[in-house]
């Protein structure tokens, strides 16, 4: 038996060795499942034990296994991820987020782990590992930039949940959050942790979604990208997860130098894969047809060769897998209308008096002014517009404006008669925004010469 085999038969009890030699390693394995690393988290209470508990290198500080290219078990070599960054890649339903568990539940251990979830799929991974839950909605920029500061000082498990929060706000929140990861000390640069960072195309995405967009997207990009090349000196090693290459920011892609490259079904994406594995065209093909759970794997943390592995499976269950397909509810149309409260909604009450809004200006205006509602109206815009195009709930309304609910209901009436606010019959829970002509008046386009 080689060197290189001994490795690997030395961290899975299933390699074929001898019955002597396996019975050995399995024992050790068992004494090392059962006593980890000092130092290094427990599973909480009530958590599964993993079944791969002993997929790790000899000394398990350096490496463990993900999963298996046919012959032999692939080893992800975490001191050499530190220095190279990790991508991994695949359409969906390719395992690119099973995968990123897998990862993680063999490398919290040996390393402490931040997980960036701005989809809000790995609370229970982050349970499991024994992480503290932050979630970014309540909390403002420089307090995630603070929370950074102490998980590098204390060597603190992390699960920030970026979800429920509009694609601007969570990039800027993560760019606070990765500016306090790189910002901490000097001294604290030996407390080296793993940053695991689902869906990156979110927080750095290739192409901004408007011109009012472009400059929350160069923030983030150029976070990320700093996070990537400068993490390296600071003790941070970055993986990337997300769907598309071409969804990314091709300045973070080219900071990583380790490859799990899943099932890809655009040309596009196909293309950029060859380029990354030093593939021809035609050879990239493999991407189109490779089955859930099956990765290239290439980069100096993996293997010096582009090859298909079969990752191991995760203990922690995906949460974000597809749901089942699931039948439409037997109702009539009866009962469906009475769900969807169509005499509420489709049924507009005219008031007494109320204005019909046909006339020209002056006109429309001056019936407008005269309404009762009219100086409530007045003060509801302004305060739209400082959140547009977000919604707010007429709750919120009254306690901002300190005006009874009544008199926000008339005024809300009165500018959706207008048509100058979108909003829903008054009910318990009636939300309300500027109406999409006046939110487009509202974004700032640049206007630039032409050289």
């Amino acid at each position: 038996m080689t060197e290189k085999q001994r490795r690997f038969a030395s961290t899975d009890p299933d390699y074929p060795t001898t019955p002597a030699l396996t019975a050995a390693l399995r024992s050790r394995g068992a004494l090392a499942a059962a006593a980890p690393p000092p130092g290094r988290p427990a599973p909480p209470a009530g958590c599964p034990p993993s079944p791969d508990a002993t997929d790790q290198a000899p000394g398990g500080a350096d490496g463990m296994i993900i999963g298996d290219n046919g012959r032999e078990p692939l080893v992800l070599d975490l001191a050499k991820l530190l220095a190279g960054r990790l991508l991994i890649q695949g359409s969906s339903g390719a395992g690119k987020s099973m995968t990123l568990r897998r990862v993680v539940e063999q490398a919290f251990r040996a390393i402490t782990t931040i997980l960036v979830d701005p989809e809000g799929e790995f609370e229970n991974l982050a349970g499991h590992i024994g992480a503290t839950t932050v979630r970014g909605s309540e909390l403002a920029g420089d307090g995630l930039t603070a929370i950074a500061l102490k998980c590098r000082e204390h060597r603190l498990p992390l699960h920030l949940d970026l979800s429920d929060l509009e694609p601007d706000t969570r990039i800027a929140k993560a760019a606070a959050f990765f500016t306090g990861l790189l910002a901490a000390p000097r001294e604290h640069w030996k407390h080296t942790c793993l940053v695991a960072i689902d869906e990156a195309h979110l927080l750095a995405p290739h192409i901004a979604a408007s011109a009012r967009d472009a400059e929350t997207r160069r923030l983030g990009v150029a976070t990320l990208t700093e996070l990537c090349s400068r993490g390296r000196k600071r003790g941070i090693a970055p993986i990337i997860a997300t769907q598309r290459l071409a969804k990314l920011a091709a300045s973070v892609l080219s900071e990583l130098h380790n490859f799990l490259l899943g099932l890809n079904v655009l040309d596009r994406d196909v293309a950029r894969a060859a380029d990354i594995l030093g593939w021809a065209n035609d050879k990239a093909g493999i991407l189109r047809d490779l089955a859930p759970g099956k990765f290239v794997a290439h980069g100096p943390a993996l293997c010096r060769f582009p090859t298909i592995i079969a990752v191991r499976e995760a203990v922690t269950l995906h949460t974000g897998a597809t749901p089942e397909l699931l039948g439409a509810a037997a109702i009539d149309g009866d009962a469906a209308a009475a769900l969807l409260e169509l005499d509420k909604l489709c049924v507009r009450e005219q008031r007494a008096g109320a204005p019909t809004w046909k006339g020209r200006p002056p006109h429309a205006l001056d019936a407008f002014l005269l309404e009762p509602a009219a100086a409530t109206a007045a003060r509801l815009v302004p305060v739209l517009a400082s959140i547009s195009p977000n919604a707010t709930t007429a709750a919120e309304l009254e306690k901002h404006l300190v005006v009874p609910a009544e008199e926000i209901h008339a005024g809300l009436d009165l500018l959706a008669s207008a048509g100058i606010v979108e909003t829903i019959p008054k009910s318990e829970g009636r939300i309300a925004r500027l109406s999409a002509r006046l939110r487009t008046k509202l974004t700032a386009t640049p206007v630039v010469g032409l050289a």
